[in-house]
């Protein structure tokens, strides 16, 4: 999968999660952005979806009950993040309105049974649903061995045999 491709999909993903929040994000232009895009093609966008991230999170941290109904399109956005460290404000959340382990069977469904990039993106949350040792963290890797083995997608199957 292109990384413009996993890009568009991270950020319809954090659109539909703020149009449900009701939140607008508003990206003021920036100089460095804008030489960073020249040399990194995506970054703007990328940039951009970092706003939007940190904005849902600020808007679900301050509002539990809308956390709590927004559940399916918080999991929805953290499984089309394929970023190695910001799935931890998105897991975060999940985990103090559903806890960790509704998260860690949702991550382990996702690698059994989801797209290689819904895959890839929950192996790379797995880290932050405070996983123990355990059957449903064996389960995991088990699932993660066996998705990386029948993958097509090239980048997704060096990602999930990681």
């Amino acid at each position: 999968m292109e990384q413009q491709e996993r890009l568009d999909a991270q950020e319809a993903a954090l659109d539909a999660l703020l149009a449900a929040l009701g939140v607008v994000v508003e990206v003021p232009p920036d100089e460095r952005v804008a030489r960073l895009a020249e040399r990194a093609p995506g970054y703007v966008q990328y940039h951009r979806i970092g706003h939007k991230r940190q904005a849902a999170y600020r808007r679900l941290e301050a509002d539990r009950p809308a956390a709590h109904r927004a559940y399916p399109l918080v999991l929805a956005a953290l499984l089309a993040d394929d970023d190695p460290s910001s799935p931890r404000w998105l897991a975060q959340v999940l985990v103090a309105v559903g806890g960790r382990r509704r998260l860690q069977e949702e991550l382990v469904a996702a690698v059994e049974g989801g797209d290689p990039l819904r895959q890839v993106c929950a192996a790379g949350a797995w880290r932050w649903a405070d996983a123990e040792d355990g059957p449903l963290a064996q389960r995991f890797l088990t699932a993660r061995r066996e998705a990386a083995g029948r993958c097509p997608d090239p980048w997704a199957r060096a990602r999930l045999a990681d």
